[in-house]
């Protein structure tokens, strides 16, 4: 039989005691666990709402920039490189006179399968306006394991798979941290003719609406 301590002797002391630590290390880490979750909350929220909250050095933000901020609205889009899945190796630098949505994927990232067909659905509005989409995994699928690129196009894509005016890619390391370097999931740039990014944002299964706002301001 287990022996109910007594509360008045020292052995209860320790018991209460040690029931009062345990109680306060389970709320810390409750505590830790929640904190953590509203701050990625916020980040993730704060880049939906647009370029103008995205975190870059041309935001106004009064906060202090990250040390690699996001290239921001209305600067030159810096050059790197991607493989499409046809083996090509393309530049962005060689998309200078088309319009193009350059769009930074994670296989297995929710939002980006969902965001992807939802711009099958929208591809021929967004062609029409004289876009090109490339959407291009991030370097390594941002590190965890995913679906390969050319299974998650063919599976979310549907019939557009094959259509001139998207183009499915793997990033060089070197363009992830150019236009990623703080590790988003879902991020991608609309970009002018002249090569200049007109504007930022993220999850097109969200902010497709504001995309092709976006797309007919060009």
């Amino acid at each position: 039989m287990t022996q109910t301590p007594n509360l008045n002797s020292r052995r209860a002391q320790r018991y209460q005691e040690q029931q009062r630590n345990r109680q306060r290390r389970l709320f810390i880490g409750l505590a830790a666990a929640v904190i953590a979750i509203v701050l990625a909350a916020v980040g993730l929220t704060n880049l939906h709402r647009g370029s103008s909250a995205a975190p870059t050095a041309s935001s106004g933000s009064t906060t202090t920039p990250t040390a690699d901020p996001l290239p921001p609205v209305g600067s030159a889009t810096p050059n790197g490189t991607f493989a499409t899945l046809t083996g090509q190796r393309e530049t962005i630098a060689s998309l200078k006179g088309t319009p193009t949505l350059v769009w930074f994927v994670s296989t297995w990232c929710s939002s980006c399968q969902a965001g992807t067909k939802v711009m099958a659905q929208n591809l021929a509005t967004i062609a029409h306006a004289g876009v090109h989409v490339k959407e291009i995994e991030l370097y390594d699928d941002l590190g965890s394991t995913g679906p390969s690129m050319a299974s998650f196009a063919k599976d979310l894509a549907g019939n557009q798979y094959n259509n001139p005016d998207w183009t499915f890619g793997i990033s060089s390391l070197g363009l992830t941290k150019s236009y990623d370097p703080v590790g988003y999931l879902d991020i991608y740039y609309l970009i002018n003719s002249a090569g200049k990014i007109t504007y930022i944002n993220s999850s097109p299964s969200a902010t497709m609406p504001e995309l092709l706002k976006a797309i007919k301001q060009i």
